[in-house]
């Protein structure tokens, strides 16, 4: 019992001095002060994502324009550049670069920016996106792109283009109009289809006959493409005189602005025989080419000279003597008439 009373006493004196630190010393009751900061988590910065498209298209130069998506986690990243670089798949040699400046980036953020390099148009390129925080380099991302040779430049670049048919039909057409003097004056013509959203004009059609083996040019003309509104198809057709009984490849060559912006081949097959196919490209050897035949029959406007004929009615014999023995043959039969006298 006495030790009972005695631990009694004990616990309440513990109360009695608790209570009376807790009235006597100030802020004894007030919660416990926020524990430090905890330290600064290191940035985490990354290349994400980096999209590649397309901007100007010269004759020898493409422009690259590159767009990297940069991802930071963890603390703030400040001073965040990367350099944009394009290293020739062949010689291993860096092209282009270009420097892009991020700033400071906090919060869990994604930004990008875009950047342009330009290389030669020509074979393929590695892209790449080397990231720095504060002059440290942390990441590096990178993009294979092939085909920068087959890029069309931008003076080339028209929604007028030759029609291509499901069937196989032939983009170039042709008819007979016309036989006359071993010659055929050909209609040709062919489908242009506009496939923009805009109206297009200013453009010339030329179209040229060339002889199979030889690739001698038989005839040759212009024809005028009018204004061809979006998704409408126009047919040019202009005429071409050619000997007859060779095959020949028919060439369309659409023209801009004294540039070549398209192309298209068929043939004319006006031979006897199985004919010429356009992917088909014989000597000559055995057609019978004669260049005589492809003699040009009229020069600046004028009227065509005739050829003179000898009585089997083809142009032959020996050239430039003709003349000059029907006169020595009337001076000495005139010598002789006179001789006798």
């Amino acid at each position: 019992m006495r030790t009972e009373s005695l631990l009694l006493g004990v616990v309440a004196l513990a109360v009695v001095l608790g209570v009376g630190v807790a009235v006597g010393v100030p802020g004894a009751l007030d919660p416990p002060e926020d524990t430090p900061d905890r330290p600064e988590r290191p940035p985490l910065v990354d290349v994400v994502e980096m999209t590649i498209a397309p901007g100007d298209v010269g004759g020898e130069n493409a422009t690259l324009r590159v767009r990297p998506f940069v991802a930071q986690r963890g603390g703030p990243a400040r001073n965040v550049t990367v350099l944009l670089r394009a290293v020739d798949h062949d010689t291993g040699f860096v092209s282009a670069t270009q420097r892009l400046s991020y700033g400071t980036l906090d919060g869990d953020v994604t930004r990008s920016r875009e950047g342009a390099l330009t290389v030669a148009r020509q074979g393929g390129y590695d892209v790449q996106a080397i990231v720095y925080v504060n002059g440290t380099r942390v990441e590096t991302g990178v993009r294979d792109v092939d085909g920068v040779g087959t890029l069309t430049p931008d003076y080339r670049d028209t929604p007028l283009q030759f029609q291509e048919f499901d069937a196989g039909l032939p983009v170039i057409e042709y008819t007979i109009d016309a036989v006359e003097d071993n010659r055929s004056t050909l209609s040709v013509s062919t489908y242009l289809t506009n496939t923009g959203d805009g109206t297009v004009d200013d453009l010339e059609l030329v179209l040229t006959a060339r002889q199979n083996g030889s690739n001698v040019v038989a005839d040759r003309t212009t024809v005028q493409v009018g204004a061809v509104g979006s998704g409408k198809t126009v047919q040019p057709t202009g005429e071409l005189v050619v000997p007859d009984d060779y095959n020949y490849y028919l060439d369309a060559v659409l023209w801009r602005d004294g540039t070549v912006v398209a192309t298209a081949r068929s043939t004319a097959n006006l031979a006897p025989g199985t004919g010429l196919r356009v992917d088909e490209n014989t000597s000559g050897d055995d057609d019978g080419f004669q260049a005589s035949d492809f003699e040009s029959t009229d020069s600046e406007g004028e009227e065509p000279t005739e050829t003179p004929m000898t009585e089997s009615g083809g142009s032959g014999g020996s050239p430039g003597f003709g003349v000059a023995v029907a006169v020595v043959a009337l001076v000495a039969a005139a010598l002789t008439a006179r001789a006798r006298q």
